[in-house]
């Protein structure tokens, strides 16, 4: 009867489409108590890594409560332009508005998220501050008007960078090389931002001033163990530049950006679109819970993605924790 359940188990999880090789990114450590992993996003280059490490001992300093390590990591990283959440979030199609998602989950089972949120640097702090109401999401214009209402600066979150990649980008969207069904997609038939289209007259460069290839840097996160062995995971991003206003991804739907419960907590990156279809937080939580360790469970999920779209997961479970990436991946490791 044993032996039939655990066969009965191991068939009800997603099949899984071999890599030819471990993932591009693969890290994982013993859990001997509290400890927090962070990232930085799908596509940002390992020696990034060191803002990541400090985000991480940012949060292990404010490991009193797994959310607040996850939290107090997650901001630092949002405070860094380089990185596409807070401060450094990208610009959308029309050369000005910035649009983020967070989420926050704990192994209690409590979610919050903002989505298609405005004029905040830190919009993880605004998603931890929907806990505190009978709400598990605020959108748009109502959830910028409510952190403003608690207090949050009105502050459109530009850098000189964010500004770059942003021109960078609508001029490959011109060029028609933006990638991800936008290179057929016809979106000006469908614009709705509040201004115009852009087109090759507003100054627009004819090409990327960054000749390599531009893969995208996409959301931060942290995922935390405390010491009382609870669990929580934070994720903050600025989305993709190439969407229409108001596309929401990934990290603000239940399950698919990140999730946490008592065996643990995960955290996503990569394409949104192709996470939100497998509910990817939710299938590598599920293989924990099911007796996977935190590093088998995370390269199940880049198996279950293969290579076509970019993910990067990190998780912590009571035994283990690790990092997976299909793609280079910043991370960053460190207890209190």
């Amino acid at each position: 009867m044993i032996r039939f359940a655990v066969l009965s188990l191991i068939l009800s999880l997603p099949a899984l489409t071999a890599l030819a090789a471990d993932p591009a990114t693969l890290a994982s450590g013993p859990v001997t108590g509290a400890v927090i992993v962070t990232h930085g996003g799908v596509g940002s280059p390992p020696d990034w890594s060191n803002d990541c490490q400090d985000a991480a001992t940012v949060g292990a300093a404010a490991l009193s409560t797994a959310i607040d390590g996850a939290c107090a990591a997650t901001v630092h990283l949002e405070d860094l332009c380089r990185f596409n959440a807070g401060t450094g979030a990208n610009v959308r199609l029309d050369g000005t508005t910035v649009q983020m998602d967070a989420s926050v989950m704990t192994s209690a089972g409590d979610f919050a998220a903002v989505a298609a949120l405005e004029r905040v640097t830190n919009p993880i702090l605004v998603a931890r501050a929907v806990l505190a109401t009978p709400h598990r999401m605020l959108a748009g214009e109502g959830a910028t008007r409510f952190a403003h209402a608690l207090g949050f600066p009105d502050v459109v979150p530009h850098c000189d960078d964010s500004l770059r990649k942003g021109r960078d980008r609508i001029a490959k969207l011109l060029a028609g090389e933006a990638g991800g069904g936008y290179d057929t997609f016809d979106w000006r038939a469908v614009w709705n931002y509040p201004g115009p289209p852009p087109t090759t007259d507003d100054g627009a460069p004819g090409v990327p001033s960054s000749p390599e290839r531009m893969e995208p840097v996409d959301t931060v996160g942290a995922v935390a163990r405390a010491v009382d062995g609870t669990f929580a995971a934070a994720l903050s991003t600025g989305g993709t530049s190439i969407t229409l206003y108001g596309r929401v991804g990934d990290v603000p739907i239940y399950g698919c950006g990140c999730y946490a419960g008592p065996a643990g907590a995960v955290a996503c990156t990569g394409f949104g679109e192709e996470i939100i279809r497998h509910a990817m937080a939710r299938l590598v939580y599920d293989r924990m819970a099911a007796g996977d360790t935190a590093r088998e469970a995370v390269i199940a999920g880049c198996e279950v993605f293969g290579e076509e779209w970019s993910l990067g997961l990190i998780a912590v479970g009571p035994v283990d924790w690790a990092v997976a990436a299909n793609r280079d991946m910043a991370w960053g490791q460190a207890a209190p």
